[in-house]
């Protein structure tokens, strides 16, 4: 494979305060063409300490019944791409990373193409580094005219250690199910221009590429003969910064460092959310033309170093937890421990970003430990929370427990249920039930015939539960009835695991 050469682009300044509005925000005077010059950006390489690594986009697989009205272009779909990056470094099995890319958001825009590969460069060459790069079509959602418009795509990549052999295998589920960490990204935005148009019906449309700087702390740099403008959203409390290039179009997807914008991430991240997105004044009947604004993006994202291989410290056993008078109940057991030095609680409102919301030390000197942690969210506002556990051992290494949800609303539900259902084979399964006492509990799986095939030992508070079912990937896709065994009463559910 031929090796590609990601930049690091040198700051010229830094980026000017923005006045903050909704939901993009501009400077009053623009950088603009640089006489169509075009100095190389693929010339340069990383920092001094990191390898020429590369996210490869090429081979991708659309997953069936996500994006709403199970659309492969709108908010929601979900694409699988397959070995985006390969770790030889070390003399055993190499390390392949795949990955997910989200629609998670589309305000006043839609995706025509999520990945085109057919993308040429500045001098119309189609090469395998075209090929790689992740290059959605983007569009306004309605035909722009006269008046002010902006609208973006929310992307968001996350990274997986590839676990199973074979190309036969390249799809299965299992092969993006365990997140990893990829430390020193390097995000590059390539080709970020625009198109004008004069006269009585005038109007200037310029594409725009951000990052949230909050979630994501990175270090946003722009080349010093570059034509693009500072540009940030701030409508929906984040911190997005990036870039909003010239009124003037280039040929193909130029890899000219006068459109090229880099965001080096500062950290190690299994996910990256991004945005990329148009800025569009017009008078008259304005552009009036759908072929127009139909944009061309492209990025990567390279300069990354791999993580070490890691002894897992704590092998878990169950995690769940339940809610009731404000409060989290978290509860989890552990069957064996090695080396471990404490259970880091964290909570998200979105299922991405996490915070810690507290600590338990591990007794590793004990077998089959139970642990409990209460999170009083009454300082808090929203109903859904997430929880996980991140299990550090002695060295400060870690591993990530599954997800389990508390829902604060859910007190008024009696009936439990599967979330999600029908359910992907090899995801995680989360049950919620509201149980009037507390006590141990069995979760049971049973195929169509009445044979018990899978089996969990958990507990129940008094409240409001969540249950993270483990192993649901040792399940063939079919129908299940879902049961949960407590003080003598059962509730049954039932589990649908798709291909």
């Amino acid at each position: 494979m031929k090796k590609v050469y990601i930049l690091i682009i040198a700051a010229s300044s830094v980026l000017d305060a923005m006045a903050q509005s909704a939901p993009g925000s501009a400077p009053n005077s623009f950088n603009d063409c640089k006489a169509f010059n075009c100095t190389s950006a693929n010339a340069a390489t990383c920092s001094t300490g990191l390898p020429n690594t590369t996210i490869t986009f090429y081979e991708k697989q659309y997953v069936n019944n996500t994006g709403q009205g199970n659309n492969s272009t709108a908010a929601g779909a979900v694409w699988k791409f397959y070995n985006v990056a390969t770790d030889k470094s070390n003399a055993g099995t190499p390390l392949q990373v795949n990955a997910t890319i989200t629609i998670e958001n589309t305000y006043q825009a839609e995706v025509l193409d999520l990945d085109n590969n057919n993308a040429q460069d500045q001098n119309g060459n189609n090469s395998l580094t075209m090929r790689n790069l992740f290059s959605p079509t983007i569009s306004a959602d309605r035909i722009l005219t006269g008046g002010n418009r902006v609208g973006y795509v929310q992307f968001r990549i996350r990274f997986y250690k590839n676990t199973l052999d074979g190309s036969s295998n390249k799809w299965d589920p299992k092969n993006y199910s365990d997140p990893i960490q990829l430390s020193d990204l390097n995000y590059v935005h390539y080709d970020i221009d625009g198109v004008s148009g004069s006269g009585r019906n005038s109007y200037e449309l310029r594409e725009t590429g951000v990052l949230n700087t909050l979630q994501t702390p990175a270090a946003v740099t722009a080349n010093s003969n570059t034509e693009l403008n500072a540009y940030s959203y701030s409508g929906d409390n984040a911190n997005w910064k990036g870039y909003m290039g010239s009124a003037c179009n280039r040929d193909h997807t130029s890899q000219c460092s006068q459109v090229v914008a880099s965001f080096a991430l500062r950290g190690a991240y299994s996910s990256v959310a991004f945005r990329m997105g148009y800025n569009y004044t017009g008078s008259g009947d304005g552009l009036n033309d759908g072929d127009v604004q139909d944009r061309l993006y492209a990025s990567t994202f390279g300069c990354f170093t791999f993580p070490q291989p890691i002894t897992l410290p704590v092998k878990l056993s169950s995690f769940s937890g339940s809610f009731n008078n404000n409060v989290s109940s978290l509860t989890w057991e552990t069957k064996s421990e090695v080396n471990a030095d404490r259970f880091e609680i964290e909570r998200s409102t979105n299922a991405s970003d996490y915070i810690s919301a507290g600590r338990v030390t591990a007794q590793p000197r004990n077998n089959d430990k139970r642990y409990d942690f209460s999170d009083n969210l009454s300082s808090l506002n929203g109903n859904v929370f997430y929880y996980r556990l991140k299990m550090v051992d002695i060295d400060g290494k870690y591993n990530y427990s599954n997800v389990i949800v508390i829902r604060r609303d859910a007190g008024n539900n009696e009936e439990m249920s599967v979330i999600p259902n029908p359910a992907a084979h090899g995801s995680t399964v989360t049950i919620r039930i509201t149980s009037s006492s507390a006590g141990r509990a069995e979760v049971r799986v049973i195929d169509l015939s009445g044979k018990i095939v899978f089996q969990q030992p958990s507990s129940l508070s008094a409240g409001t539960n969540s249950i993270s079912v483990n192993n649901i990937n040792l399940l063939r896709p079919g129908i299940y009835a879902l049961q949960i065994l407590h003080s003598g009463h059962v509730s049954t559910s039932k589990l649908n695991i798709l291909q």
